[in-house]
């Protein structure tokens, strides 16, 4: 496999993990104000990271030697 390519990919999983893991020992929380607050821009971000790091692990896998 291409080395390049295959660590990019498991950094972009591990990134995504660690963003789940972050919403979930932040987590969320009703303020007096009746507004929630939660780091809800976490989800997204870490569907983005599994998207490109399994595109990344395609690409490392398609062009192994």
């Amino acid at each position: 496999m291409r080395r390049g390519y295959f660590l990019a990919g498991m950094f972009c999983l591990a990134a995504a993990w660690a963003c789940r893991a972050t919403f979930a020992k932040v987590g969320a929380s009703v303020g007096p104000d009746d507004v929630l607050h939660a780091p809800s821009g976490l989800i997204p971000l870490a569907w983005l990271l599994d998207f490109a790091g399994l595109i990344l692990l395609v690409l490392a896998w398609l062009r192994r030697k």
